[in-house]
């Protein structure tokens, strides 16, 4: 979505909505959608097709103004108990300038609604719900974890959002 700075899609360390636990563990985005409309900060929403295998490329068109020039995004890893990658409010406009082009690599987001480690695992909900957190190599500390390398210093990038002005 496109929006101002009253709008929050995702945030790490605070809880997920209900909309963000559907989509993360299920990628169904009825309530996602729902909680957008009418939402005051939300200039415009946009899907991209996805990515079907593990590499690919998808791409989509989105409308910013000087009103609303933050994005914020999810996209689903599949398979995974709650696991996305995204971007929370960044800002196409510094300082008065549009960006031309950027590109954001970005990490893992377990969005703190189910306790599974690995990609296929069976679903355990997390009761009580946690906060959203970012996965890193070290972090969460289980052996069994598909994320989890003690010896690295960290992961490489899971994707990358680019970002470029059309006109």
């Amino acid at each position: 979505r496109s929006h101002d700075k009253s709008f929050t899609l995702f945030r790490l360390g605070q809880k997920s909505s209900a909309g963000v636990k559907e989509f993360a563990e299920t990628g169904r985005s009825d309530i996602l959608e729902e909680q957008s409309q009418g939402e005051g900060g939300v200039y415009d929403e946009f899907n991209a097709p996805p990515i079907t295998s593990g590499v690919g490329r998808t791409e989509t068109e989105f409308f910013v103004d000087g009103n609303h020039s933050k994005v914020s995004l999810m996209s689903r890893i599949v398979p995974s108990p709650d696991w996305f990658i995204g971007i929370d409010g960044f800002d196409l406009c510094v300082n008065g300038n549009w960006l031309d082009s950027i590109t954001i690599e970005v990490d893992p987001i377990d969005a703190g609604t189910d306790n599974g480690f690995t990609f296929t695992a069976p679903n355990w909900p997390t009761d009580p719900q946690g906060e959203i957190y970012r996965i890193t190599a070290h972090y969460p500390a289980h052996p069994a974890g598909s994320f989890f390398y003690p010896y690295v210093k960290r992961l490489p990038p899971i994707g990358t959002f680019q970002f470029i002005k059309v006109s």
